[in-house]
C-alpha cells in the first residue's frame, strides 16, 4: 500500500512551476513596454555600431589607397550646384602617388546602391569596355572630404581577386615555360604548349597531363599552372601544389619560386 505522503514532492514541484510561470507572466505584462523599448534600442545600437565600424574602415582605406581598390561614388554629390539625383558609379584605382590617385571610371550609372553591389557580384567589371578609357585623377588630400560629403560612399580592397564575391581583377597566372634546348624535351609538353598558344586549353591540359605522367618536370609545372587558374577544366589547387612539389624536387626553378609565393597561408599547401 503506497505511503500517504508519496505524491507530495511531485505536487510541490507542479505548484512551484505554476507559480514561476505566473510570476514570469506578470513580469512580462508589467514591463512589456520597457522590454520592447530595450529590444528596439539594442537592435538600433547593433546597427549603429556596425555602421561606425564600417565607416572607420573606409576612412582608413582612403588614407592609404592601393592599386585595384574599388571606390564607389555618387556623382550626384560631386555637383552641388544641381538638384541632387543619385548617380552611383564604380571606380577602380589604377595608380597612386604621394599626392594623386588615378582611377578608371565605369561607364554605367546605377540608381541604387544595391545595383552597384549586384554588378560587382556578377563580375561585370571583367567585361570588355566596362571602364571608360579616360582615367580620372583625384588629390589624395580631397578623398576624406569627398567621403564626408557622400561623393565617395564606400571603398573596398580586393581579397585576392574578389570583392563581395565578385571578380574585380584578373588573377596573375605564371606564363607557361617553353624549355630551351639544354632541357630534355617532352613531345607531349611541346604539344601542350602548341595547343595553349592556339587557345585550345582542354587539349593543352590533356597533353600536359600526359607529360606529367611521364615524370617531365616541365609538364608537371605547366599542368599545375593550368590547374591553379582553372584553365581547360575545373581548378584543382591541391593537385597543382602536388605537381609543383614534384617538379621542385627535380630542380625546376619556376616550380620552386611559385611554391614559395603560393604556400604561405594557403590551405592547399597543408
Amino acid at each position: 500500500m503506497p505511503h500517504p505522503n508519496q505524491g507530495m514532492p511531485m505536487d510541490k514541484l507542479t505548484a512551484g512551476l505554476f507559480t514561476s510561470h505566473d510570476l514570469i507572466t506578470r513580469f512580462l505584462i508589467r514591463f512589456k513596454n520597457a522590454l520592447l523599448v530595450a529590444t528596439v534600442l539594442s537592435v538600433i545600437g547593433y546597427f549603429w555600431l556596425q555602421h561606425a565600424q564600417q565607416t572607420a574602415q573606409f576612412q582608413r582605406l582612403l588614407l592609404e589607397p592601393k592599386t585595384d581598390d574599388l571606390i564607389l561614388v555618387d556623382l550626384g554629390r560631386f555637383d552641388t550646384q544641381r538638384v541632387y539625383q543619385a548617380q552611383y558609379r564604380i571606380t577602380q584605382v589604377v595608380a597612386t602617388t604621394d599626392n594623386i590617385i588615378t582611377v578608371k571610371q565605369g561607364r554605367y550609372t546605377y540608381g541604387r546602391k544595391r545595383d552597384v553591389k549586384r554588378a560587382i557580384q556578377l563580375d561585370n567589371l571583367m567585361l570588355d569596355n566596362y571602364f571608360d578609357a579616360t582615367p580620372l585623377q583625384w588629390p589624395r588630400t580631397e578623398l576624406a572630404h569627398y567621403f564626408e560629403q557622400g561623393a565617395i560612399y564606400a571603398i573596398h580592397r580586393p581579397n585576392d581577386i574578389y570583392v563581395m564575391g565578385g571578380i574585380v581583377k584578373p588573377r596573375v597566372i605564371p606564363r607557361l615555360h617553353t624549355p630551351t634546348a639544354k632541357h630534355r624535351l617532352s613531345p607531349d609538353n611541346q604539344r601542350g604548349i602548341a595547343h595553349y598558344q592556339m587557345g585550345e586549353l582542354q587539349q593543352a591540359r590533356e597533353a600536359f597531363a600526359l607529360s606529367a605522367q611521364q615524370d617531365d618536370h616541365w609538364g608537371q609545372y605547366n599542368l599545375a599552372t593550368m590547374l591553379l587558374g582553372g584553365e581547360g577544366g575545373e581548378a584543382d589547387p591541391k593537385r597543382a601544389i602536388e605537381l609543383l612539389r614534384q617538379a621542385a624536387t627535380k630542380g625546376n626553378p619556376k616550380a620552386q619560386t611559385l611554391l614559395s609565393e603560393l604556400c604561405p597561408g594557403n590551405k592547399a599547401c597543408d
